[in-house]
């Protein structure tokens, strides 16, 4: 027998050598009050929805968006679990564009919007400002964006190898996919790496999945990919990219449309920055209250805030509806200046209305002024065959006069307080041409 062959005899008859076994890491985000978080966020979105047609041909509509935010954020606090309860941000950025068809729309945030405090409330997000009313569009784009505490959710929170998988939260899987329900389906997350990147020591979490349920536009599916980098000496998350399609359910089993979309978020600690501070904070009120959580309307030269309990029903150039979930109703009526009833004769004008359309005058309260500019007066009647609180208020400016008009369930105290908000908050911005 040759060397060489008694050689590979000899090694082929050795024990195998030993394998190191996978790296292993504890990939857990603790929650926490100290410091603040600078957070970037991108995102892109293309596709189509179906619209009916004339003839039953469905039509589809191109959309188109793109959005950059940028904020710092600190964690006000933690329930009782050690999940974030409050968090505050201050926003750097916020540019949202979309184009639906051929119409093009942009939103942000106004200048006098500085901070918002986010109320974390199960895996919902309502948001409210210290310093100023929020509009429906600034709402709207809090609660789309990713709350970032709630991708810890993507974490399993133990220690794990190289190569093994688990199941994404159900909270974290709603705040990626934005949906108000899941049917089934979900995200199944994997350690593929451990590796370097500008010499801090990350690890790569990939996760996938296809999602079901429904967002505020009906049933939808969802299908996912991306992968996280996990700060393994801060114990972070510090960069997630996720590519998902996201599917509308149409009519008869057929889709209602498709979008594709990317999501790329980084992420870091910093220390608290100066807005931020305990003392930028005192006298914030950053705890929801009946001022800080109302809705703000801006509605040609009316500026209109209202409690979000109540709805837009119609807007014309010189009225406005609002409808309450009981049933209530506000009317606003705009006048010129000098061309609107003082609250007597308005009393009076209601008066032989109701009388006119066989509605009883049954008590009547005031008129009575209630501050520089705003008198009210009431009356009980009966609406339709129910008893009904009839509740006026008539602003009066050098821009104009407000008449505001509430139909009101009798002893309904909570929509009297609304009312009488929206009263005293409600503004004229500019004068009010006559016809």
């Amino acid at each position: 027998m040759r060397c060489a062959d008694i050689l590979v005899f000899c090694l082929a008859a050795l024990p195998p050598a030993a394998q190191d076994p996978p790296e292993s890491v504890k990939l857990v985000e603790p929650a926490t009050t100290s410091g603040a978080w600078r957070v970037e966020t991108r995102s892109e979105i293309s596709g189509s929805l179906r619209l009916p047609g004339e003839g039953g041909q469905a039509r589809l509509l191109a959309v188109r968006g793109t959005s950059a935010i940028g904020y710092d954020e600190r964690i006000l606090s933690l329930d009782a679990r050690g999940a974030v309860e409050r968090a505050i941000r201050s926003y750097r950025k916020a540019e949202i564009r979309r184009t639906l068809g051929d119409q093009a729309q942009e939103s942000g945030f106004r200048p006098e919007v500085k901070r918002v405090v986010l109320l974390r409330r199960d895996t919902l997000e309502v948001p409210f400002s210290p310093d100023s009313p929020l509009t429906r569009g600034e709402i709207e784009l809090v609660r789309t964006d990713v709350f970032t505490p709630a991708l810890a959710g993507l974490l399993p929170g133990r220690e794990v190898g190289v190569g093994v998988s688990w199941a994404a939260e159900t909270a974290a899987v709603r705040e990626l996919t934005d949906l108000v329900s899941i049917r089934d389906g979900g995200l199944a997350c994997k350690l593929a790496e451990v590796q370097s990147i500008d010499r801090r020591k990350v690890a790569r979490v990939t996760f996938t999945g296809v999602v079901n349920g429904a967002n505020e536009d009906g049933p939808c599916r969802q299908e996912l990919e991306g992968f996280l980098y996990f700060d393994i000496e801060r114990s972070s998350i510090a960069y997630l990219s996720l590519r998902g399609k996201h599917v509308l359910s149409g009519p008869g089993g057929q889709e209602g449309g498709t979008l594709d979309g990317r999501f790329v978020l980084t992420r870091e600690p910093i220390g608290t920055p100066v807005n931020l501070t305990e003392t930028a904070l005192a006298g914030s009120r950053l705890a929801p209250d009946d001022d800080n959580t109302l809705m703000l309307e801006e509605l040609g030269p009316l500026r209109l805030e209202y409690p979000r309990r109540w709805r837009i029903g119609q807007a014309r150039q010189e009225q406005v509806t609002l409808d309450g979930a009981d049933g209530s109703g506000v009317l606003v009526t705009l006048t010129a200046p000098g061309k609107g009833p003082t609250a007597a004769a308005y009393l009076e004008e209601t008066k032989g209305w109701l009388v006119k359309n066989g509605g009883p005058v049954g008590r009547v309260e005031g008129p009575r002024d209630l501050e520089q500019g705003l008198a009210t007066f009431a009356i009980d009647t009966t609406l339709k065959g129910k008893p009904a609180r009839m509740e006026y208020f008539v602003r009066s400016s050098a821009d104009g006069i407000v008449l505001i008009a509430g139909r009101l369930n009798p002893g309904d105290e909570l929509a009297r307080a609304d009312l009488a908000r929206l009263a005293r908050r409600t503004r004229l911005v500019k004068v009010v041409q006559a016809p």
